[in-house]
C-alpha cells in the first residue's frame, strides 16, 4: 500500500504561494512517507506538476515570488 497527495493548486488564489510554501515544508518534513507528492496546476491552458519530493523543487518555492511562475518554468512538468 502506498500514499499519494496530489494537491489541486488555484494560482488564483491569492494565498497559492503561501499554501505551496506551506506543502513544500511538509514534504521536507515527510518526504519518506509518500509515494509521490506533487501540486498541479492549470497554466496557459495546460496541467503543469511540481513534484515536491525534489529538493530543487522545494527550494524554488522556497525562493519564489510568486506560484505561477514556479508552474510554466522548467522545474514544472506536463501533467
Amino acid at each position: 500500500m502506498v500514499a499519494d497527495i496530489v494537491d489541486p493548486h488555484g494560482l488564483h488564489l491569492s494565498d497559492a504561494l503561501a499554501k505551496l510554501h506551506g506543502l513544500a515544508q511538509y514534504a521536507a518534513r515527510h518526504v519518506a512517507v509518500y509515494r509521490r507528492i506533487e501540486s498541479v496546476a492549470a497554466i496557459k491552458g495546460k496541467l503543469r506538476v511540481l513534484d515536491l519530493t525534489r529538493d530543487n523543487v522545494r527550494n524554488a518555492i522556497t525562493d519564489a515570488e510568486d506560484s505561477e511562475g514556479l508552474f510554466a518554468g522548467s522545474l514544472a512538468g506536463d501533467y
